[in-house]
């Protein structure tokens, strides 16, 4: 039977399984599935990189970062303290629902739970917690999305990628915090998007496929939502109106969308909250900083000025000039500044002290970094070697 198994078939189960193992922490009758669901994903993702995988530098750069993921303590703080102990939490409740009674609020217990419930299943499979090695789970969670990603690309652009993919993530790819994965998911939606939109045929698995991507993107962390209506957006200004089967792709967005609603709803009807007033938007904030225009100076150095966002900008203005591609520009500059405009909100808004509060954009900037790298490296490869 496994024979019979396309790649595009073994993705769409490995990226299931992902989801399914978060369906299955939701009801306590299903959790004796949750060490088959983990093992299966294992089996399936080995029998991709074998079977599938033309590039043999993905198998050793996916073993190396997992070598290292084992090899290093967990010393990020989001890393130590949100995600991998409500990873824990799952762990011994066996339950996403492990946060509704607010224990351990600094833990954010209404952020997605979906990395956190697929780490737990690593641990349910070993039988036990340690500080080191559950955080490969997080690592193992890259998998699929470097796979969609790398599909397109091959020859030398093989190594561009994955170096772009090093410069860019580095220490996210093993020190548990969610930002490099987000970043992942991210850059492989919108590729998958784009393919659909050059061609005149997507089967059913695709669709599927990429609902699975969306889910898995909105569930990741907070800003995956954010993110996902960026997408949307800046699809609908490229392509909506050329393509006939645009209102299966607004379909999609929809469906995905309904496990974040529900988690949400969820929380806010149980009164799930943290105390961290991070995520916060006070309007009072807002009113006090927006005519001062030193914030957008101090914002504007910590976002754009950011290294690995100004190699991402650069690059991609440079494959445009050369190589240009109306929908590319279009895609790539709706899409970036939706995001970082959200993102210039959140922090004229935050009720705390703005500059220390800036210490997160190293992070929330890499998603767009990655992005812009990543499509500007496809804008080549697609030019030079007609992809379609």
């Amino acid at each position: 039977m496994l024979k019979n198994i396309d790649n595009k078939i073994n993705i769409l189960i490995i990226l299931n399984l992902i989801i399914l193992n978060y369906f299955f922490f939701i009801f306590e009758s299903l959790n004796f599935f949750v060490k088959i669901n983990f093992l299966l994903f294992v089996m399936f993702s080995i029998l991709y990189l074998i079977k599938f995988e033309k590039n043999k530098f993905l198998i050793i750069f996916i073993l190396f970062i997992i070598i290292i993921a084992l090899g290093t303590p967990t010393n990020a703080w989001d890393a130590r303290s949100i995600w991998l102990f409500k990873a824990k939490q799952i762990f011994y409740d066996q339950t996403i629902f492990a946060t509704n009674n607010n224990y351990a609020l600094f833990a954010h217990s209404n952020y997605p739970n979906l990395v956190p419930a697929f780490v737990a299943s690593l641990v349910n499979v070993l039988g036990y917690w340690n500080e080191i090695y559950p955080k490969i789970g997080v690592t193992l969670m890259f998998v699929p999305g470097i796979i969609i990603i790398s599909s397109f690309f091959d020859k030398n652009f093989f190594l561009f990628f994955l170096s772009i993919m090093l410069f860019i993530i580095g220490k996210f790819f093993v020190n548990g915090e969610l930002d490099g994965l987000l970043s992942v998911y991210f850059v492989a939606v919108i590729l998958t998007l784009y393919s659909f939109s050059k061609r005149k045929i997507i089967i059913l698995s695709e669709y599927l496929t990429l609902i699975s991507l969306l889910i898995i993107l909105s569930l990741i962390k907070v800003e995956g939502i954010i993110l996902l209506v960026s997408i949307f957006i800046g699809f609908a200004m490229a392509f909506l109106k050329k393509n006939n089967y645009s209102k299966k792709i607004i379909i999609c967005f929809l469906i995905s969308i309904i496990p974040f609603l529900l988690w949400n709803y969820y929380c806010f009807n149980s009164g799930i909250e943290n105390n961290s007033s991070l995520n916060s938007i006070s309007i009072k904030s807002l009113n006090d900083r927006f005519l001062n225009f030193e914030n957008y100076i101090l914002i504007f150095d910590h976002l754009i000025l950011n290294d690995k966002f100004l190699f991402g900008l650069i690059f991609f203005v440079i494959s445009i000039f050369c190589y240009k591609s109306k929908d590319l520009l279009i895609i790539g500059a709706s899409i970036s500044l939706l995001y970082i405009l959200f993102l210039f909100v959140i922090y004229l808004s935050t009720p705390l002290n703005l500059e220390w509060h800036l210490n997160s954009a190293t992070r929330v900037i890499k998603p767009i970094a990655l992005f812009l790298s990543i499509l500007a490296l496809f804008n080549i490869f697609n030019k030079k070697y007609n992809y379609k």
